[in-house]
């Protein structure tokens, strides 16, 4: 089972680096609310990365907040991103359903600030557990 939930590490890794391509490539497209959505995807999905590389199965949530607080448990460094992984959340709905948003659609709402900022935070998270993945690794005599 440990040997499997390294796998399950490695594999949500290289998706989550896949999916911030995404995200880096619509904000450069100027496509904010896919930006968004997209770096959500990214940083929930680089948590379950780390909680797998934890031991822990984390596959019965999306929330980005609530995979955070997990992290936190085993690593203080993730509480960096506790108040920023709140609005990532947000995005899940908001930056792709017209009725998310009272009054307006997403591709009017979601701004080039709110994209470069989910973006950021997100490929901030990529690094940082690919910093404790390297750190598990054992050593190579």
């Amino acid at each position: 089972m440990i040997e499997g939930l390294s796998k399950e590490c490695d594999r949500w890794l290289r998706q989550a680096e896949y999916d911030l391509r995404a995200a880096q490539w619509c904000f450069e497209g100027k496509f904010y609310g896919p930006a968004c959505f997209m770096a959500q995807q990214a940083a929930a999905k680089v948590l379950r990365a780390y909680l797998f590389l934890k031991k822990e199965d984390p596959r019965e949530t999306r929330s980005v907040a609530e995979l955070l607080q997990r992290a936190v448990t085993y690593d203080e460094v993730f509480k960096d991103f506790a108040e920023p992984s709140g609005r990532l959340d947000l995005y899940y709905k908001t930056s792709r359903f017209p009725d998310a948003i009272p009054g307006a659609i997403p591709a009017e709402i979601i701004t080039e600030r709110d994209a470069r900022e989910a973006v950021k935070i997100s490929g901030d998270m990529i690094r940082t557990v690919e910093e404790a993945r390297k750190n598990n690794l054992p050593e190579v005599f």
